[in-house]
């Protein structure tokens, strides 16, 4: 899964994989709720913890199934053998 011929594709794997991680580690800080009058008592608000991960899962894979497509489009590209034309590089150098 992690080895990638395109590194664009690479970088986005390795975002979408942050991304799932960081909804994770979110999910639990914010999902906590101080409900201690005088004291520090906090209770896991599992609606919001959810909601948290959901999102982080649900945008983490987007960015995984994106790097995919990429992946799949250089496997094809490179199968085809097709060089870039002149034009094709004129237009991204400038």
């Amino acid at each position: 899964m992690l080895e990638r011929e395109n590194k664009i594709s690479g970088v986005i794997t390795w975002i979408g994989i942050i991304n799932i991680a960081a909804g994770f580690i979110l999910g639990l800080v914010f999902g906590r709720e101080n409900v201690g009058l005088y004291s520090d008592t906090y209770e896991q608000i599992w609606s919001v913890t959810l909601l948290y991960w959901a999102a982080g899962f649900v945008s983490g894979m987007f960015f995984i199934g994106i790097s995919e497509i990429i992946e799949q489009l250089h496997k094809i590209n490179s199968k085809l053998g097709k060089e870039p034309e002149e034009d094709d590089l004129r237009l991204l150098s400038d």
